[in-house]
């Protein structure tokens, strides 16, 4: 592994003239890992791609340059720590910690003067009542004005101390704009965190959005602005779904007129919804209550994350609706390029007979009989959906996971939930990511069967996507909830538990 980041850095630096790096380097006192991560956002989701992994020396030590188009916030990831970095072509930057447990500080480069004043303003300081699980119990039976006034009040107040902060620096008129931008859109973002974590009810969340958002533009301040406020304008579409929501119940539930903030009906919403995807959805809200460009980039990152999640389906409708939306787009020719790659994925795999489709899977009422045949073998059986991110994010761990028991009995068990009417998509993306294993799909009327024997004797009888479970090799289920593929070596230990019996 060390060697392949090592080469891929070598490669870089031949491919790539240094005005278009970005270098940075130091030291970290007491590192774990012996890698750092850094996430170069497309526009703002870090967390469509792995990122770049950074080779650490054992005395703490790293140096590394990386391509870069333009100024750029990127995340800098390290043990589980981590900090937003501004980035230029052909600049640098050095960092170093002291100590362990301390937080990573510049020390130099070209860009030192102006990270001092991010990494001090800290956009990505967690705060601690998302650190501590709230009383779900106590917190629900509050009106949402108390609950802002006692948990994110002071905590949009810290971010507005660190604005005035920002605002005293030396740095740049743009970049203070950039950065309080930054800082602010993370406070809202970290809000939003928190009013989902299930202990609102859905008015309640409806009040509380319209107390926290309510007064909020959602323009930017800035041209090219950085990725914590394109990850506000989410959340922001959370809020503009609720409101557009009660707007259509305080008119009678007219479904076949347009909804607030989106020009089309909830029934066509629905439809376009399964024709296009979420995303298609959320982004008509952006671009009919942001500028142009901000709508521009955040379709482009749709596009670029159903790319990075090797959904061709939507991905490639995005990215029509890109082009025609804005013919002259920049951000088309690179993703246009990306598409192609998925199109390639899934000619070369449309015979793979390692990726085999249960025989008249519309029929089986019970997994048992797949399990059964593959007898002599540790399955592994891991139960998802293609609208699932998480069971998408998951699915990026699986090829580790297969390299690892290679030419060992173990098998791959894949159970779709998905409506009929996806059953093409769901074919094409089992190819496109060249899941190989034994496939099969359902409704979700149709899972309540497999759910229940597979449950059966489960503490926790919560159904919940995705789900793992473990057979031993004579066809028992021996492991309800076993560990996700991101477990890594933890789930390896627990399918070899059972690989020797």
């Amino acid at each position: 592994m060390m060697l392949r980041i090592i080469k891929m850095v070598i490669l870089l630096l031949i491919l790539v003239p240094v005005q278009a790096q970005f270098q940075l380097s130091g030291r970290i006192e007491g590192l774990k890992d012996s890698v750092i991560r850094i996430q170069v956002p497309f526009v703002y989701d870090f967390f469509a791609q792995s990122g770049l992994e950074v080779p650490v020396g054992k005395d703490g030590r790293f140096n590394f340059r990386f391509p870069l188009d333009k100024e750029k916030l990127v995340r800098v990831m390290y043990d589980k720590a981590s900090v937003l970095v501004l980035a230029r072509p052909g600049q640098s930057l050095v960092v170093g910690r002291a100590n362990t447990g301390a937080g990573l500080k510049p020390t130099g480069g070209s860009l030192f003067k102006e990270n001092k004043v991010l990494f001090e303003a800290d956009p990505l300081e967690y705060p601690v009542f998302l650190e501590i699980d709230p009383i779900r119990d106590s917190l629900a039976k509050f009106e949402p004005d108390i609950i802002y006034a006692r948990y994110i009040q002071p905590w949009i107040k810290h971010a507005q101390e660190k604005a005035t902060a920002i605002e005293k620096t030396t740095i740049s008129g743009r970049l203070k704009k950039l950065f309080i931008q930054e800082v602010r859109s993370a406070a809202y973002c970290k809000a939003s965190e928190f009013a989902m974590q299930g202990f609102m009810k859905r008015d309640q969340l409806a009040a509380f959005y319209k107390r926290l958002y309510g007064s909020v533009s959602p323009k930017s301040t800035v041209s090219n602005p950085g990725p914590m406020y394109y990850w506000f304008v989410d959340y922001y579409n959370g809020y503009l779904e609720s409101d557009a929501m009660n707007d259509l119940k305080a008119s009678g539930n007219k479904k076949t007129e347009p909804l607030k903030y989106y020009t089309v009906s909830l029934d066509s919403g629905t439809a376009l919804i399964k024709q296009k995807g979420k995303p298609y959805i959320n982004w008509l809200a952006v671009k009919n209550t942001n500028s142009p460009d901000i709508a521009e980039a955040y379709l482009a990152q749709q596009v670029f994350t159903k790319y990075a999640e090797k959904d061709l389906k939507y991905a490639s409708v995005l990215l029509k609706e890109l082009k025609n939306t804005y013919p002259d787009s920049r951000y088309h020719p690179p993703l246009k390029k990306n598409v192609g790659e998925l199109e390639v994925l899934l000619a070369r795999n449309e015979h793979n007979k390692s990726i085999r489709i249960v025989d008249h899977y519309e029929t089986i009422t019970s997994v048992f009989p797949v399990i059964d045949s593959l007898k002599g073998k540790v399955v592994y059986l891991d139960i998802w959906g293609t609208w699932c991110g998480p069971c998408k994010q998951e699915l990026k761990f699986t090829p580790q996971l297969k390299q690892y028991f290679k030419g060992k009995e173990v098998a791959f068990v894949y159970l779709d939930m998905d409506d009929d009417e996806k059953d093409a998509a769901w074919k094409e993306f089992i190819k496109v990511n060249e899941l190989t294993g034994i496939h099969l799909r359902k409704t979700r009327e149709q899972m309540a069967p497999f759910w229940k024997e597979l449950l059966e004797n489960a503490a926790d009888k919560s159904e919940y996507y995705p789900q793992y479970f473990i057979f031993d090799k004579k066809g028992k289920l021996v492991v309800t909830k076993a560990e996700r593929p991101s477990r890594k070596e933890v789930l390896y230990r627990q399918i070899e538990s059972f690989l020797n019996q």
